[in-house]
C-alpha cells in the first residue's frame, strides 16, 4: 500500500480511508506493508506494517528518465521531497513476499508503477480526487501528469464515486473496463446528547479551499441569522482559503455568528457532531465527501451539493446545486425551525450511512485485487 497520509496525522478522508481499509483488510488475514514518507508516530493496526525512507539502509533508490519529472519545479521543497519519495519507493529493497502494488491518489504514482514492474505485480490505484477537482479545473500539470501516469500503469483504477469514474474516462482516457466504483464508509458514531439543547449549530467541517464551497455556506448564513439570531453557524478545518473566508464572514455581517476553529482532532469532531442541529457541505466538486456521511452517522440531518459524490449513494440528505445560496439557506432555516424533520432526517441519515460500512468496502477491494492479479497471470 503505497500512501501518503495516515492517521493521526491527515487532513482529510484519504487518511481516514487507508487506515480504516488497512484495519479491514488485516481482519480478513491479509498482510499489509504501508509505504509511506514520513516515519510516524502512527495508530496502531495489527497485522499491518510501516515502510519509510530512512528507517534502515536501503539500496540505491530507483532512476528515472528525464521524462518521469516533466513539469517538475525544482526549486519547490514539496516537489523534490514527493520526487524523492518516488525514488525511494521505485528502488525498495526487499520489500517480501508482494501480490498487489496499491497507490492512493498522485503522490506515489511513478515509484509505484516502477516498484510494481520491478516485482512483476498487478499495480492498483484508487483515485480519491483529481487535480481538476482541486484546482476548479485549472489543474497544475506537472500533478496532473502524475496522476495520468499511475491512471495509465494500473491494472485496475478505483475511484470513489461514479462521477469521479466517469471524469477518469472523459479527462483521462481511462479504460472503462478496468475502472471500478467503490464509495468509502464510516464507522457508527455515538450521538450524545448536547450539552446544551438550547443552543443551535450549524456547522461544516473539512478544508478551507476553493472546491469546498465554504462561501456559499456563509452567504447562506448571512440570509438565515435574521430569523435565527441564535445560531451558530461553525467551520472547523484549515486550508488556504481562511483569511478570505474570515473576511468574507465579516463583510456579510455574520462575523460575530461566524465561529472558525482551525484543525480539529478527531475526538473534538465527534463532539462538534454531537452538538450540531444540521450539517452543511456546499461543495463546488466533491469526489466523495466523507465529512457528510460521518454526520450522518452521527445522526446530524444533512445538506450536501448534488456534484457531491456522497449525494449517490444517499437519499435521506437534502441535495442542493452548488451554487444556489437561497436554496442552501431555505433548507437550512427548514431544519433549524422543524425538530421532527430534524429528528427524522437524522434517522434516516443514520440508517444510510451504516447500512454498510469497512468490511463490505475491504471485501470489494480484495475482489479488484483478485481481478488484477488473473488480468497479469498473478497466482491466486
Amino acid at each position: 500500500m503505497v500512501g501518503w497520509e495516515f492517521p493521526p496525522h491527515h487532513t482529510g478522508g484519504l487518511g481516514v480511508h487507508s487506515f480504516e481499509l488497512c484495519r479491514e483488510l488485516a481482519r480478513l488475514g491479509h498482510r499489509i506493508t504501508f509505504l509511506t514518507p514520513f516515519s510516524g508516530p502512527f495508530s496502531a493496526v495489527p497485522g499491518l506494517r510501516f515502510r519509510f525512507p530512512g528507517e534502515r539502509s536501503e539500496a540505491p533508490g530507483a532512476q528515472f528518465p528525464p521524462a518521469y519529472w516533466a513539469g517538475s519545479t525544482p526549486d519547490s521543497p514539496f516537489v523534490d521531497s514527493i520526487d524523492g519519495y518516488n525514488v525511494w519507493l521505485g528502488g525498495l529493497a526487499d520489500p517480501g513476499p508482494v501480490d498487489v502494488v496499491h497507490v492512493h491518489d498522485w503522490f506515489g504514482t511513478l515509484g509505484g508503477a516502477e516498484l510494481s514492474r520491478r516485482l512483476a505485480r498487478p499495480l492498483v490505484m484508487t483515485v480519491h480526487s483529481t487535480e481538476y477537482d482541486r484546482s476548479l479545473g485549472h489543474p497544475w500539470e506537472h500533478l496532473r501528469r502524475r496522476e495520468q501516469a499511475g491512471i495509465d500503469a494500473a491494472v485496475r483504477v478505483i475511484a470513489v464515486s461514479r462521477h469521479l469514474r466517469q471524469q477518469l474516462i472523459d479527462r483521462y482516457s481511462a479504460d472503462p473496463s478496468k475502472v471500478r466504483v467503490i464509495y468509502n464508509a464510516v464507522r457508527p458514531s455515538e450521538r450524545l446528547e448536547q450539552i446544551d439543547p438550547t443552543k443551535r449549530i450549524v456547522l461544516y467541517v473539512g478544508r478551507l479551499a476553493a472546491m469546498k464551497g465554504v462561501d456559499t455556506f456563509l452567504r447562506a448564513a448571512a440570509k438565515v441569522r435574521p430569523d435565527f439570531p441564535d445560531v451558530l453557524f461553525v467551520i472547523a478545518g484549515e486550508g488556504p482559503e481562511y483569511p478570505r473566508l474570515v473576511r468574507m464572514a465579516a463583510e456579510l455581517g455574520v462575523g460575530d455568528r461566524a465561529m472558525f476553529l482551525g484543525h480539529v482532532s478527531d475526538e473534538e469532531r465527534e463532539t462538534l457532531l454531537s452538538g450540531a442541529s444540521v450539517f452543511v457541505l456546499p461543495s463546488v466538486v466533491e469526489p466523495f465527501g466523507i465529512a457528510a456521511l460521518e454526520a450522518m452517522a452521527a445522526g446530524v440531518p444533512t445538506i450536501v451539493s448534488k456534484t457531491s459524490g456522497v449525494a449517490e449513494i444517499s437519499s435521506g440528505t437534502f441535495r442542493v446545486d452548488f451554487w444556489d445560496v437561497d436554496e442552501f439557506a431555505s433548507r437550512i432555516a427548514e431544519l433549524l425551525e422543524y425538530p421532527t424533520l430534524r429528528r427524522t432526517m437524522g434517522e434516516e441519515g443514520r440508517w444510510e450511512a451504516l447500512r454498510e460500512g469497512w468490511p463490505e468496502r475491504a471485501r470489494e477491494t480484495v475482489a479488484v485485487y483478485l481481478e488484477a492479479m488473473r488480468a497479469t497471470g498473478v497466482p491466486i
